[in-house]
């Protein structure tokens, strides 16, 4: 497999402020005021959001079964569980699963703890959202577990 992409790259060059991305996302966001301003971006661009607002409330919704998302976007630090501990057990269920991380800064991260999950630095702007969703759900980005 390609190497691991652990931050945001700028711009992904097929972006096109017209285009529309499809597929399922599970966002994972315990501050209900970004998990709103975020979810209004996700929608806007033909994402089907399913949204948690725990590590814990991911992994009850997300079932045992096939895959039901075709990728996940968590926040790093969150009461309980973590983002990072909660990418690792996805990714035990569904080693294809993308998961990208999502923080201002952590200690988890900090440690290397989250470095095969690609790392979008909040603040971040809608063009980085989308860009870095789009990498992933077109393949770009390969992850291990």
């Amino acid at each position: 497999m390609p190497g691991r992409l652990t931050s945001s790259t700028p711009h992904h060059p097929s972006w096109k402020s017209g285009d529309v991305l499809s597929g399922r996302l599970l966002y994972v966001e315990d501050n209900l005021q970004i998990a709103e301003l975020t979810c209004m971006m996700l929608e806007e661009i033909g994402l089907e959001i399913t949204q948690a607002s725990s590590a814990e409330e991911a992994l009850h919704v997300s079932g045992e079964g096939e895959q039901p998302f075709d990728i996940v976007l968590t926040d790093v630090v969150m009461p309980g569980l973590s983002g990072v501990q909660l990418a690792r057990r996805l990714n035990r269920r569904w080693p294809e699963l993308p998961v990208v991380l999502v923080s201002g800064f952590s200690e988890e991260l900090a440690a290397g703890y989250g470095a095969q999950f690609e790392l979008l630095r909040k603040p971040f702007t809608r063009t980085a959202l989308i860009d870095c969703l789009q990498r992933h759900l077109d393949g770009v980005v390969y992850q291990t577990a």
